[in-house]
């Protein structure tokens, strides 16, 4: 009776710790596919970014619409006030038109401009000026099935 009850006692123990580990493994599988959505949607946003840049004609970056300029810190103009990427209810974002299966917002992106700068590697005849390249850097942000998951992805786009 007693080696009975102590082969009960360690076979409930085994099936308690399995049970915890099951459900901690079933919690990592659930936040890794969050952040695989929160990955994809923050990728659409960077794309759709480029896609607006890839355009004949930009619009103004004076600080709204999530266009931006890069400024030095000391700089408090409104084109230079980028929202915070940090803060999920922080505004200024150009958000897509529709949010992707299965997560909880819309992707959302800004796009900042860098000072024009002369193209180093451009032609050099006398008769034609060296045409500036623009630089932008785009940061865009995706959900994943809850506002808890965030990931802010970053990328450098050259025009020229």
């Amino acid at each position: 009776m007693i080696v009975a009850m102590a082969l009960l006692t360690v076979l409930t123990l085994l099936a308690v710790s399995s049970m915890q580990v099951a459900t901690r493994q079933e919690k990592i599988a659930g936040n890794t596919r969050d952040r695989i959505l929160a990955f994809q949607s923050a990728e659409v946003a960077l794309r759709e970014a480029e896609a607006q840049l890839e355009k004949a004609t930009l619009l103004n970056f004076g600080g709204t619409n999530g266009r931006f300029e890069v400024c030095p810190r000391e700089d408090t103009r409104q084109a230079c006030n980028t929202p915070d990427w940090q803060d999920p209810a922080s505004s200024g974002w150009i958000t897509l038109n529709e949010k992707l299966e299965g997560t909880s917002r819309v992707p959302e992106y800004i796009i900042e401009k860098y000072p024009a700068i002369e193209n180093s590697s451009g032609n050099l005849d006398s008769d034609r000026p060296k045409a500036p390249e623009e630089t932008f850097r785009v940061t865009g942000r995706g959900f994943g099935s809850t506002n808890r998951s965030m990931v802010v992805l970053q990328t450098t786009y050259r025009r020229n």
